[in-house]
């Protein structure tokens, strides 16, 4: 038997053991989907326009009035705005009610780089983040350029936090806001590895 004859038969052996593996994986493959339970179609149209239909109604409630959040005892509360569309009989909880019996003066930073650092809030709002335009330069890579603000809000005459679309986030008392936030005096504010509050 020669070099080539044996080369042939060689190469030719293992295209079809790869053809036979691969009629295997197939008819397996085939055998799983056939016995795998499937939704009807008409179950899945049902669950896709219950899907856009919440996502518009919340999608719809979102726009009609911001939101404001309010932190007491028990974390992030969302507090409505005082619109003439708001309910008349809505009562705030007792923490949120209760939260700010004196205006803070100073921003504090507790943890991070630049703990122990103070601010007066009389200087009106204070920005946070990476770039050196900002009140607050952060030198920390989990915190965005412009990353967050501390301002006071008109609507409630309280300082307020407000994530400015940071890509990790701003955790107010441990918990990630999504809107403006209302501050309450020693409510511990998280911005990457750093953590201020108000005094």
């Amino acid at each position: 038997m020669t070099d080539l004859t044996f080369a042939i038969l060689k190469y030719g052996f293992l295209l079809g053991l790869w053809f036979f593996v691969w009629l295997t994986v197939r008819a397996l493959n085939r055998d799983v989907t056939s016995l795998a339970p499937r939704r009807s179609q008409q179950r899945a149209a049902r669950e896709r326009g219950r899907e856009r239909a919440s996502a518009t109604a919340a999608s719809v409630a979102l726009s009609a009035e911001p939101q404001r959040v309010a932190v007491g005892a028990l974390g992030p509360v969302i507090v409505p705005s005082t619109s003439p569309h708001a309910p008349e009989d809505f009562t705030q909880p007792a923490q949120v009610q209760h939260a700010n019996h004196r205006s803070p003066a100073m921003l504090t930073i507790m943890d991070g780089p630049l703990s122990g650092t103070t601010m007066p809030l009389s200087q009106g709002t204070i920005t946070l983040g990476r770039a050196a335009n900002n009140t607050l330069v952060l030198d920390d890579e989990f915190v965005s350029s412009h990353h967050a603000r501390v301002f006071l809000d008109d609507a409630s005459g309280q300082w307020a936090v407000e994530d400015l679309h940071s890509t990790n986030g701003t955790k107010v008392a441990d918990q990630p806001i999504h809107a403006v936030c209302l501050l309450s005096p020693g409510v511990p504010v998280r911005i990457g590895a750093t953590t201020f509050e108000l005094r």
